[in-house]
């Protein structure tokens, strides 16, 4: 009897230590495929910003044109969703870390297509606005802007005044409601499209109607402020149409869940979650104080709330002065994402190829 004791108490002990091996062994593997996953997350969300970053800007052969204007109604400033004039903007969160108001953010977020109780604000498309209650309080908001690929070349040179005809694609295609860009490697315009037509084989024509609203064309304005026309006289050798795209990347979920995610809303379209995980965003600006020094490169890092607004001072002495217009030429980007118990944050500058 005493043997057959022992002999339990020893079983129990060892079944005892196989079982505490094993529960070590499921929380070692449960902790290292949180820290892969959280990797995986934070690489995707990194991949997709910077894939953004290396487009913001292009308008073509113009590059940040100073040729650049739009025939809208609105002004720029009233044209979130399309303002090609800045290829990047940011919002640096500045709130107490538990609400998601307009002015927790600096710019504010006034500007943000969104949803409100009145329904779609600074959206083109009604329903496509993105909800503050949805926002992450502490994480900041990047956006990129840039011209859809494929562009499509000019059928036939266009004067100041026409409505372009282009060379179809089988890589896309453009439709009427689109913001587009017409530019060469003189000037750049942005019209929108109010209608598609078979002008010819493998053409279109893109008709540009006046309307009365600040996304519709206005009547009196031509596509040149110098009465330039694009391409050639009979050809439209080095001129293109491209859609305009703005890219807005910030952290948080869905109606459905309480779990944060990196969400992107490009175009007109409504905002879309590309990776789960994701629970915070910092960005800060590399910036060009000097665009006329020689140097094209950032010779500062800079939170988005300190640069200036356009055609004002900074907004803080503090950072030193800068250029009423400073050229942001790179971004850092500080990505947080978190598997389980696993947490882990990565940091990367992106170049924006297409700056200055």
């Amino acid at each position: 009897m005493v043997e057959l004791l022992l002999a339990l108490a020893l079983g129990l002990v060892v079944t005892l230590g196989l079982a505490q091996q094993y529960a070590g062994g499921q929380a070692a593997a449960s902790s290292l495929m949180g820290q892969a996953d959280a990797q995986d997350s934070g690489r995707y969300a990194l991949a997709f910003l910077r894939q953004s970053a290396a487009a913001a800007g292009n308008l073509g052969c113009n590059g940040r044109a100073t040729h650049l204007m739009s025939v809208l109604n609105g002004d720029w400033d009233d044209l979130f969703e399309f303002d090609l004039s800045r290829p990047v903007q940011g919002f640096d969160y500045q709130g107490d870390g538990a609400s998601a108001a307009l002015d927790d953010w600096t710019p504010s977020l006034a500007p943000l297509p969104r949803q409100a109780s009145g329904g779609t604000v600074n959206a083109l498309a009604s329903g496509t606005g993105i909800r503050l209650e949805r926002l992450a309080p502490g994480a900041d908001i990047i956006v990129f802007r840039r011209l859809k690929q494929p562009a499509f070349a000019l059928a036939a040179g266009l004067a100041p005044d026409g409505d372009p005809v282009v060379q179809n694609s089988a890589g896309g295609r453009l439709r009427a409601g689109d913001m587009a860009l017409v530019s060469d490697c003189e000037q750049a315009a942005m019209f929108r499209i109010t209608r598609v037509a078979a002008a010819g084989l493998g053409q279109s024509l893109l008709r540009r109607a006046p309307g009365s609203g600040p996304y519709d064309n206005d009547g009196g304005r031509s596509l040149s402020e110098s009465g330039q026309r694009y391409g050639g006289a009979t050809h439209g050798e080095g001129a293109q149409v491209a859609q305009v795209v703005t890219e807005i990347y910030f952290v948080g979920h869905g109606a459905d869940s309480r779990e944060a995610g990196l969400w992107r809303r490009s175009g007109a379209s409504r905002p879309v979650e590309l990776v789960a995980g994701i629970v915070d965003l910092q960005v800060w600006a590399g910036v060009d104080g000097d665009r006329h020094d020689g140097f094209n490169g950032p010779n500062r890092y800079l939170p988005f709330s300190v640069l200036p607004a356009r055609g004002s001072p900074s907004r803080s002495p503090a950072e030193g002065s800068l250029a009423d217009d400073p050229v942001i030429r790179s971004i850092s980007v500080a990505v947080t994402a978190t598997s389980g118990d696993a947490t882990q944050r990565f940091v990367q500058t992106l170049s924006l190829r297409n700056a200055g």
